[in-house]
């Protein structure tokens, strides 16, 4: 069910900031894309994600991923530091869309790092300039996700590793239960990560 959308722009995200074995990464935002966004970077190899999210059960979602997901954010800048000698995350992944995690996103990232930007910021002002960009010869990657490239090849991984994504999906609903299921995926209710309309 998460195939075409969720999951294929998780990787695509992963992909756009060039995750490796070896690197240091952080993710801002642990929506469900954001989640599969962690679990595509261990796929491509890496050990070592931070997960920043302000909601617990997100967090705790990261960490069954294998990702660190400090409480605060204070917190996760600390870890990163730790993690790089004081010089930030060779890529960050920023699924929100909002002006406060942009500026997150660069002050976390490393000079000479990658922005992967699938938050859809529809504020006409970037929360840094471009010459502080070009100041830290940063890379800002961002787009669309490309999801029918994707589909065919994840699907073949999905099937051969038995990977579940339904456990991303945490709350059902009937159609004629859907102004609820609105409600509870809005409001977050009882730790809804995703809801879905069932037949």
């Amino acid at each position: 069910m998460l195939l075409g959308d969720n999951y294929s722009t998780g990787y695509y995200c992963a992909e756009m900031a060039g995750v490796a074995p070896g690197g240091v990464y952080a993710v801002i935002g642990c929506g469900t894309v954001g989640l599969l966004a962690i679990l595509a970077a261990r796929q491509l190899g890496a050990d070592r994600i931070v997960a920043i999210d302000p909601v617990a059960a997100r967090r705790s979602q990261a960490e069954s991923l294998g990702a660190a997901a400090p409480a605060s954010e204070v917190s996760a800048r600390d870890l990163l530091r730790s993690w790089t000698d004081g010089r930030g995350a060779d890529a960050v992944m920023e699924l929100v869309g909002l002006p406060s995690a942009q500026r997150l996103a660069y002050d976390l990232v490393r000079p000479g790092g990658t922005l992967s930007v699938i938050g859809c910021h529809c504020t006409p002002n970037f929360s840094f300039s471009p010459v502080e960009a070009y100041d830290r010869n940063l890379t800002y990657r961002t787009g669309r996700c490309p999801a029918r490239a994707y589909m065919e090849r994840l699907a073949k991984e999905v099937v051969a590793s038995g990977l579940d994504l339904d456990r991303f999906i945490t709350h059902e609903f009937s159609l004629e239960d859907c102004m609820r299921g609105y409600e509870v995926f809005s409001r977050r209710e009882q730790g809804c990560l995703k809801a879905a309309f069932v037949l």
